[in-house]
């Protein structure tokens, strides 16, 4: 008889110290150079945002962000017609509503549906080419922060 109560009680305590663990598990923070997206951050982008979005936009560096879309991800890639070699493309993760963010941390607002876009964290983008008389923005722990805007 005694041993029909203890086995209910160590079962809810076998099943608290999991979900405990479980908990340090997921808190514990990791040291990584890019931005992590989760699943719980998917943003849905819908036909007509894709749609409205998918385009070249002139930036006020001079060069040119390509936006496409392939296999249900999107891509950005810098273009710069003063150079012949093709700049790599990084793929672009939707957060929210004309709201992307690249795996290394460059944020990207695309607005008044589709026709402007802003690009914070620039830097992370393969292929950005600064003009000598841009000034940056200087962050909290001392790195650069670019920003660029389409025109």
């Amino acid at each position: 008889m005694h041993t029909k109560r203890v086995l209910p009680l160590l079962a809810t305590l076998f099943a608290l110290a999991g979900a405990a663990a479980q908990a340090q598990t997921a808190a514990a923070p990791q040291a990584t150079d890019s931005v992590r997206v989760t699943s719980g951050s998917y943003y849905h982008v819908t036909a007509q945002e894709a749609f409205d979005i998918e385009q070249q936009y002139r930036l006020s560096n001079g060069q040119r962000l390509e936006v496409h879309q392939q296999d249900n991800h999107f891509f950005g890639r810098l273009i710069d017609d003063r150079e012949w070699q093709e700049k790599p493309s990084v793929e672009i993760y939707p957060t929210g509503p004309g709201q992307f963010v690249s795996k290394k941390g460059a944020n990207f607002v695309f607005s008044n549906e589709g026709t402007h876009v802003v690009i914070d964290d620039a830097q992370f983008l393969p292929g950005l080419h600064v003009p000598a008389d841009t000034r940056s923005a200087s962050t909290a722990n001392g790195g650069t922060s670019i920003r660029l805007v389409s025109r």
